[in-house]
């Protein structure tokens, strides 16, 4: 671990994880230059009442190249200029999680996958606070690791971005969950297999003494999963493996812990969820009875296939978190009632082809929304009955509209939100308030 006593301290990106590692520097001795791609006037009226040395605008070399240490935030990618060039420099470039990690002295539970992290880690740190152990609930979640230095905790759950993992050098969960691999952000990424290697460095310090669990119906989980030096905890909904499912029940290695009809969730990737979380539990030494009381009063979290009301017959869902296509199939899945599907947002390289046989299944209609509805329209499925939609309020409305009773509004983008939100969580609260907006119009005539 730097010193950072005197030190200078270059924080890329002055957002939540930025402003985290700020603080700790200062605390710690050091002198902080913040660089912000934004030009944002309100954030510059900020840095400048702060009294830092700042730059907004872009991220130049010049202004970074007389720093000790450069902390990039997980929206900050690591390998374009001037980064390549600092790192050319021997200067050293960390992700937020490398500079919190070697400051924490309790147990790392790291989870990564394309789908399912936040719903995992949230439901962990549930397990491990509801059976009466400490934990803080940080990491990608919304949580900057750094923020949570100050109070000593047993576990430190933590959910993990590729982003998050680019940089890190150190880095050495206790615990690692890799839940699952399909193609995200190629908006960012080359090709999938860089995306996967990012994924993979999860895994690259933990020994003997570890455990990693691994979704064994995912091959490429499996495979680089058994490569692993950690002990192995496998998961599966449809074939044997540590914690698994048989004739309507949860196991773990063949003893059951709770009827799959009391999960509290929509959907069998949330079956999957509470497979690797039972798996994280018994790791870390909770008994089957915790577990199961966990499970049963787990809440959920807002906008993953969350009801948000019925009007008329017409069940409205919002699932703003399926950020990908993937996450839209495993949305797909969860419903036996016909779609209407609010699809779209802002590209993020995926081939929305993949949709088809589950769309001319399953989908009443598709109701395009936002920056990709040119590409989705020309992917999709002739077959597949479509409407085009230019506000939330539209998209919403259609769904009631063209639907019948019986049928499910089902907010499943497969895209992000930056179209038109600032977040996928604004896209959700906008699409559950023009849910009551409706119902408060139909019910009034």
């Amino acid at each position: 671990m730097i010193d950072l006593k005197g030190k200078c301290v270059g924080v890329v990106g002055y957002s939540r994880s930025g402003r985290a590692v700020a603080r700790r520097v200062l605390l710690e001795g050091g002198c902080v230059r913040i660089s912000d791609r934004s030009r944002d006037a309100r954030l510059l009226e900020e840095l400048k009442g702060l009294g830092w040395e700042h730059e907004t605008g872009g991220n130049t070399e010049s202004f970074l190249s007389s720093c000790d240490l450069i902390v990039l935030s997980p929206g900050v990618d690591g390998t374009k200029s001037p980064f390549r060039e600092l790192k050319a420099k021997g200067i050293p470039l960390v992700s937020e999680i490398e500079f919190a990690y070697p400051r924490i002295s309790g147990k790392i539970i790291g989870i990564t996958g394309s789908n399912g992290k936040s719903t995992v880690t949230t439901l962990i740190h549930h397990l491990l606070t509801s059976a009466g152990r400490t934990a803080h609930l940080t990491g990608n979640i919304g949580f900057p690791l750094t923020d949570t230095l100050g109070e000593a905790r047993e576990f430190w759950v933590v959910e993990l971005s590729s982003f998050q993992l680019e940089e890190t050098v150190d880095f050495h969960p206790w615990g690692s969950l890799l839940l699952n691999l399909t193609p995200d952000h190629l908006d960012r990424y080359p090709s999938v297999e860089e995306y996967i290697q990012a994924k993979l460095r999860i895994f690259q310090n933990q020994g003997s003494r570890d455990w990693a669990v691994l979704n064994r119906d995912d091959p490429r989980v499996l495979q680089e999963g058994m490569k692993v030096r950690a002990e192995k905890l496998l998961f599966s909904r449809v074939g044997e493996a540590d914690a698994s499912v048989s004739q309507g029940w949860v196991l773990w290695r063949g003893e059951r812990v709770l009827p799959v009809a009391e999960i509290p969730l929509l959907g069998v990737h949330n079956l999957e969820n509470v497979l690797a979380s039972l798996a994280a539990g018994i790791a870390c030494g909770l008994t089957l009875g915790e577990i199961r009381d966990g499970v049963r009063s787990f809440k959920g979290l807002e906008h993953r296939t969350e009801p948000c009301g019925e009007i008329e017959g017409r069940l409205f869902i919002n699932d703003s978190k399926a950020t990908n296509l993937d996450s839209t199939l495993k949305a797909l899945e969860s419903f036996d009632r016909p779609l209407m599907l609010i699809l779209g947002g802002k590209d993020k390289g995926g081939e929305f082809s993949v949709l088809n046989s589950l769309l001319k299944s399953k989908a009443r209609a598709v109701i395009l929304l936002g920056a990709a509805s040119d590409k989705i329209d020309g992917q999709i499925d002739p077959g597949v009955l479509r409407y085009r939609a230019s506000s939330m309020a539209e998209a919403v409305r259609i769904g009631y509209r063209r639907g019948e009773r019986g049928d499910v509004v089902l907010l499943a983008p497969g895209c992000a939100s930056f179209d038109m939100y600032s977040n996928f969580e604004e896209r959700g609260r906008d699409f559950k308030a023009q849910v009551s907006l409706l119902a408060e119009e139909v019910k009034n005539g």
